[in-house]
């Protein structure tokens, strides 16, 4: 199916807000919204080059929107539009070559506790359907993440199953067969509708670990034979757990630091500065960026729900900042602050002189929130870091100007 038709354009300036002791910056961005549908297909959306020409694309459900200037779009997969009040198929969407054609694919994690698949690009062919492959039968966790867990080079699916985390991956020589589940811990996960899940660095071995709300577990030198990774315990969300956590040096001294929400559904933003002992081993030490009340931010800021968290440099300083906002109509307004405006913000990371970090917050856009995923990168090839979102307010681009 082909859709022709203007995308409906919203400049937005960004609300920054400043202590008196924060620097502004002189790159500081812009956004315009690009409204590319406000029907609910999707709580996750992506961009990839899927038709070769140079220019980012972004798939959102079952259909991509060709890039630039996003006014075309293709069927994936049959259409299928759900209610406000209800739950899509389609909780988050990730690109990549898995099949090593040099054509950007598809990979859609469904919902909690079904099949995770992947449509394979027809080498940029406009009509028909995209074949669809199933690579896990049952995905647990509401934050599973697309990257390459083991160091080979290749994308995998972390999340967890059957109350055990751990990784899948494909066979080379046949991706489309269904993919293989390395177990990496004793049943400790949740069940199908857990919240808060990372993978990231956290030792600094150049290895990556799995991250949950709990703890983390620490990926062995050797993976031969699937040995279990050692768990270190830690509440960095102990009640009902965030979303996407990331690891990340927010301070400057060497050492990876953790980054999460502390309830995906309601309230509190915090980031985990990492400590060592004599002895170096390895410990935390939580600082607040939000809590359940505006006072307890620097600028007033206070919203619920950020059920999906990227980091990306959004205002290219040379360091990472946050991009998180209030997932949309989650639990059908049966949620705190539920009919809040859905907003978006991004937080510039200040290292102070004095060790400490600063998180001053920018909003980006008020009437789009976030999904179970929110997307940073370079759609335009500026440099600028874009942000991409699919939800049940429908899908949206913001554009950095």
């Amino acid at each position: 199916m082909r859709w022709s038709g203007p995308a409906s354009l919203l400049g937005l300036s960004c609300l920054a807000l400043f202590s008196p002791s924060a620097p502004a910056t002189a790159d500081e961005p812009k956004f315009e919204k690009v409204v590319l549908t406000k029907t609910f297909y999707c709580e996750g959306a992506h961009f990839g080059d899927f038709d070769a020409d140079g220019s980012m694309d972004v798939v959102s459900g079952p259909y991509w929107y060709r890039g630039p200037k996003f006014e075309e779009r293709f069927e994936i997969y049959p259409v299928e539009e759900y209610p406000v009040d209800g739950y899509s198929r389609n909780f988050s969407a990730f690109t990549g070559d898995f099949d090593a054609d040099g054509w950007t694919d598809v990979f859609v994690v469904g919902f909690p506790g079904d099949e995770s698949w992947w449509f394979r690009n027809p080498q940029g062919k406009t009509e028909g359907h995209w074949d669809r492959h199933v690579a896990v039968s049952v995905t647990d966790n509401e934050s599973p993440w697309i990257v390459d867990v083991n160091g080979d080079g290749r994308l995998d699916l972390a999340f967890h199953t059957g109350g055990y985390y751990g990784y899948a991956t494909y066979d080379q020589a046949d991706p489309t067969a269904p993919w293989t589940f390395h177990r990496v811990s004793q049943m400790v996960a949740g069940g199908r509708f857990q919240h808060g899940f990372g993978v990231g660095d956290v030792d600094g071995d150049g290895r990556s670990d799995l991250l949950f709300q709990n703890g983390w577990l620490q990926q062995p030198e050797d993976l031969a034979g699937d040995p279990e990774w050692k768990l270190h315990a830690f509440p960095f969300a102990p009640g009902q757990g965030g979303a996407h956590m990331h690891v990340y040096d927010f301070d400057g001294d060497g050492l990876n630091d953790v980054l999460t929400s502390l309830e995906a559904h309601a309230y509190g933003l915090s980031w985990y500065r990492q400590v060592r002992d004599e002895a170096g081993n390895i410990g935390f030490e939580e600082r607040k960026i939000l809590g359940r009340t505006p006072e307890e931010n620097a600028y007033g800021i206070c919203f619920t729900q950020m059920h999906s968290i990227d980091l990306a440099d959004m205002d290219n300083d040379g360091l990472k900042d946050i991009v998180t906002g209030k997932r949309y109509w989650a639990h059908n307004g049966n949620d705190p602050g539920a009919r809040e405006p859905a907003v978006l913000y991004w937080f510039r990371t200040v290292r102070r002189d004095d060790g400490t970090v600063d998180f001053v917050p920018h909003l980006i856009d008020d009437d789009c929130g976030v999904g179970t995923q929110v997307i940073a990168g370079d759609l335009t090839g500026d440099g600028r870091p874009d942000v991409v979102v699919g939800n049940k307010k429908g899908t949206h681009v913001l554009l950095s100007r």
